[in-house]
């Protein structure tokens, strides 16, 4: 009997896999299938897989052949036949490059930012986080005074500046989405000053603000993604705050997120690689760009770079305050272990940057802001420098002060205080850092 061979049995060969699938399509005349393809055997090699189950259907040719379809089985290997996927590779015994891998990346499980936060303790450089009010160590005088400032405008006091008529104005609007209690606050009479507000900034227009808050609103109603948090709220208070800013032609915003620190061994190699945010940034003078034309790439870096990642938006403009951001959801501890790690790595770039046998570097007190959704934080990051009788006994440690609430995105009023103390840190920026930058490379600039 002729029969198309289509209609009886399908071998599919697949060369990576080396499985076979078989369908029946006709539940008649079982036994001439069987008889057709025991002939086919002397025609054509088969794996022993093939053989075992054409064996199997013979031997039951006799009794009836269950030819239901059923789903594709997966061949089971041996041991000696199962190749490794490309990307594995063989287990390495316990070291260093083994735990340095283990702590690469939070995000993959492996280790938890706590643990991130003790490898930094324990360095040979140690990094920590201490509170304002706490008792281990000592708090620098530089680091007092940016606080004690930061917590004035924090606590509302004068983080406005409008007229007498203006403020009358703001607050009798019954519409326009000014919130009541907005209403009441902006009427405080210690939150108005505007001879002392404007020397940081102009005032960020009151609709301008209206609009960030009711888009942070709605995100957090609609529970966004962080990625819309940063685009849509984060960078737009940084960008009002740097365009009302009294140094907005000295200063620039960074996007940082792809930026990894580079050359590595600026970071230590126990810990991830951890990115920020958002920088702010040193728009470069006459004597910063000299500078630049005598600068070096670093240790294993194929180019150079003021900073201490060579990524080609910031590395000819020095970075002076560093923006960890999350969404509301996200890990708090988290956004701390990454700022902790980039502080460490830039102090550390910092230090190669001073003229040959100079000695110890001394890093004035540095604002870090860590955003969590509406809500944003200022820490500030000093170096402890032991007493002359605990050198033997201390290591010279990083100390990051921990924390200050500089306003949220909840309500206007709020929003003016966040605003206020951004305006406050990017006029240290222009009028601390910048000049203390200038002359740690001034040496470069010399003819």
């Amino acid at each position: 009997m002729t029969t198309d061979r289509h209609q009886l049995l399908t071998f599919t060969n697949d060369p990576y896999s080396d499985r076979v699938t078989s369908q029946w399509t006709h539940q008649d005349d079982d036994k001439e299938n069987v008889k057709h393809h025991e002939d086919k055997l002397d025609q054509q090699p088969l794996i022993p897989r093939e053989k075992r189950r054409l064996s199997a259907l013979m031997a039951s040719s006799h009794e009836e052949v269950d030819l239901t379809p059923r789903p594709k089985k997966k061949r089971r290997q041996e041991p000696d036949e199962i190749d490794p996927p490309e990307y594995s590779s063989p287990m390495p015994a316990p070291s260093e490059d083994a735990a340095s891998e283990e702590l690469e990346s939070h995000h993959s499980g492996r280790l938890s930012p706590t643990k991130q936060l003790a490898f930094l303790e324990d360095s040979s450089k140690p990094v920590i986080y201490c509170d304002l009010a706490s008792t281990l160590a000592e708090i620098p005088e530089d680091v007092h005074t940016l606080c004690n400032d930061v917590q004035e405008l924090a606590d509302g006091v004068g983080v406005i500046g409008f007229k007498p008529d203006e403020l009358a104005s703001v607050t009798d609007l019954n519409d326009g989405g000014l919130d009541s209690r907005d209403r009441k606050r902006l009427r405080y009479p210690w939150a108005n000053d505007p001879i002392q507000r404007l020397k940081t900034g102009k005032m960020v227009p009151l609709v301008e603000v209206q609009r960030i808050v009711a888009s942070a609103i709605r995100f957090e109603e609609k529970r966004a993604h962080e990625t819309t948090w940063n685009e849509g709220i984060h960078l737009a208070v940084i960008n009002a705050a740097l365009t009302a800013s009294t140094h907005v032609t000295s200063l620039a915003i960074a996007n940082v997120k792809t930026a990894s620190i580079d050359p590595p061994e600026l970071a230590n190699q126990k810990l991830a690689k951890r990115v920020v945010d958002y920088a702010i940034v040193l728009q470069p003078n006459q004597a910063i760009e000299n500078a630049w034309d005598k600068l070096q790439p670093i240790g294993t870096a194929s180019v150079k770079s003021w900073n201490h990642t060579t990524s080609a938006e910031i590395r000819s403009t020095p970075i002076t305050i560093s923006i960890e951001t999350k969404a509301p959801n996200k890990s708090w501890t988290d956004g701390k272990a990454q700022i902790a790690i980039w502080t460490a790595a830039l102090h550390k770039r910092l230090s190669v940057l001073q003229q040959p046998g100079q000695g110890s570097l001394h890093i004035p007190a540095m604002p870090l802001l860590i955003v969590q959704g509406h809500d944003w934080y200022l820490f500030v990051v000093s170096q402890q420098q032991p007493s002359l009788s605990e050198k033997k006994k201390r290591k010279l440690t990083t100390v990051i002060w921990q924390k200050i609430d500089i306003g949220n995105t909840r309500n206007c009023f709020d929003a003016y205080k966040l605003l206020s103390v951004l305006h406050l840190i990017m006029d240290w920026a222009y009028r601390v850092w910048r000049p203390w930058f200038m002359e740690l490379i001034g040496w470069m600039d010399d003819d």
